[in-house]
């Protein structure tokens, strides 16, 4: 049976695309600033705030066009089984994901670089002042998975490939928003990020739907900061690995 799209669509489709593009055009802004640092620095103050602010903009727009620009089988929301369950599919399946990009990765022999650059976007991005890092994980591990989720495999994915009938275009064009507002992380995460949006499509064209997506994102954004702490340590005996093997060899 065929989705009706609401009679809205295009404008949703109209502001995704033009949010997509703003978020392409800071990410390579913020890779280019990143590049020039010598070190790692810590965001500014209100940095939590803002970002708390944007995701709530976002709540707020689809929260107004719902109904009459998406609704739930536009976007692939599933409730043939327990949302509760749906979502610990996904969580589930992040670890999964964890297993195979973990092997990828080594069998690249990038590793350790992509450790490395994982660690100085965390750090960079958590605040300092405990209100400011509150409002952060708030935005960042509760409220992003949701609208990232929506924005990049709800409309992007599921409700292009409705409005256009061309699944392929869809799936290309969401992979291209999706890596390039993760390129700020560095190059060599574009590989996670192909990895991570192959397993968030598969689970939001399975029986779970985009629920089971928004619980592997979740996962996805809880799990570095719940590391963190063994990021820093991991990272400093990195480097001390480094320059001892430096001054060795000369």
């Amino acid at each position: 049976m065929k989705t009706e799209l609401p009679p809205l669509t295009n404008c949703v489709l109209f502001f995704v695309a033009v949010i997509s593009m703003v978020y392409l055009y800071n990410s390579i802004a913020q890779r280019r600033l990143i590049k020039k640092q010598r070190k790692a620095e810590r965001p500014k103050s209100g940095f939590g705030f803002y970002i708390l602010w944007n995701q709530i903009s976002l709540i707020s727009f689809f929260s107004v066009t719902y109904i009459i620009g998406w609704d739930a089988p536009s976007v692939g929301l599933k409730f043939e089984i327990f949302p509760v369950i749906s979502l610990t599919i996904g969580l589930i399946s992040y670890f999964i994901f964890v297993l195979v990009l973990s092997k990828l990765l080594k069998l690249l022999r990038v590793s350790q670089i992509v450790e490395n650059d994982a660690y100085l976007v965390a750090v960079r991005l958590m605040p300092r002042q405990k209100v400011q890092k509150i409002l952060f994980m708030i935005a960042v591990c509760i409220l992003n998975p949701i609208t990232e989720e929506l924005i990049f495999r709800g409309v992007l994915v599921h409700q292009l490939s409705l409005y256009t009938n061309n699944y392929y275009l869809a799936f290309f064009l969401g992979l291209f928003v999706s890596v390039g507002n993760h390129i700020y992380q560095g190059m060599l995460h574009i590989i996670t990020h192909i990895v991570f949006c192959i397993f968030t499509v598969t689970l939001l064209y399975s029986d779970v739907g985009l629920i089971g997506s928004i619980g592997f994102h979740l996962a996805g954004d809880i799990y570095p900061f719940m590391w963190l702490k063994y990021q820093v340590s991991n990272y400093k005996q990195r480097r001390r690995e480094e320059r001892r093997a430096k001054y060795v060899s000369s």
